[in-house]
């Protein structure tokens, strides 16, 4: 085994373990409180009730394949948006931080853009768009563009000019020199506007769907809000944030593979 993997896979290990113990107490404070009758069962119900108990439970909605199904459409939806905004995001920022005439025409756009609540733009873009599929995936797109785009143009920006001066030196060309040295050397700063508008997508998602419906997560937890069915609506709050949590690991896992050589 290679001693830098081994080492990771060790480091990764430790880390999950202590994040594990504090989670663990987490649970089984809530379990004691909620069984104590500490909190009214309407509030917060008992986490062994939102798993196992009634028929809106974690489990129940997960082995009749509603949780899997709305979860599928959270996910795709937010995904597609990232992706799209990664896209542009990394082209936007690159450009901008490489080109004095973009950074003109974008630096503005994006220090006006980044501040706004994207979350307040929901009605609009029901107006604009409907409440289908595309309103929620162009929302995504807007509110993950600018971490992304603002990550790559610093990163960007950053990078060592004697790297620059150094492939110029040896007749690259302008594109090939994005392609090979500029964007590689800027890849750990827009892997983390990624990491930082990943869970970005998942929330608009899912309050996009709480509002509009079509189906999701957010709408399975608002329906159990309209029907007064606390245990669903903690169901899908776990759904979502086990999502979360997996997307999350996965991007780790693919940034420490794409940065190995740093």
């Amino acid at each position: 085994m290679d001693v830098g993997s081994a080492t990771f896979d060790r480091s990764s290990l430790v880390s999950f373990a202590k994040g594990t113990v504090s989670l663990a107490v987490v649970l089984v404070l809530w379990e004691v409180v909620t069984q104590l009758g500490m909190i009214h069962y309407y509030f917060l119900p008992p986490l062994s009730d939102i798993l196992f108990a009634t028929d809106s439970s974690f489990v129940a909605l997960t082995a009749d394949g509603t949780l899997i199904y709305h979860g599928y459409l959270t996910v795709r939806r937010a995904l597609v948006g990232l992706v799209i905004a990664t896209v542009l995001g990394i082209a936007v920022g690159v450009l901008s931080a490489r080109s004095k005439i973009m950074s003109w025409f974008w630096d503005p756009i994006i220090e006006v853009g980044y501040p706004v609540p994207v979350i307040a733009l929901v009605p609009v873009f029901i107006f604009w768009f409907g409440t289908g599929d595309v309103s929620k995936i162009a929302l995504v797109t807007l509110g993950c563009f600018w971490p992304v785009a603002i990550n790559a143009r610093n990163a960007t920006r950053e990078v060592d000019e004697n790297l620059i001066w150094s492939a110029r030196m040896m007749g690259t060309s302008d594109r090939e020199l994005l392609r090979r040295v500029v964007v590689p050397a800027a890849a750990p700063g827009i892997i983390s506007g990624l990491q930082i508008a990943l869970p970005i997508s998942l929330i608009i998602t899912f309050v996009f769907e709480m509002v509009a419906g079509g189906g999701g997560l957010g709408h399975i937890e608002i329906q159990g809000v309209r029907s007064f069915d606390s245990v669903q609506v903690y169901a899908s709050l776990i759904a979502i944030m086990i999502l979360g949590f997996a997307l999350d690991r996965a991007l780790r896992i693919l940034r420490h593979r794409l940065l190995a050589w740093t």
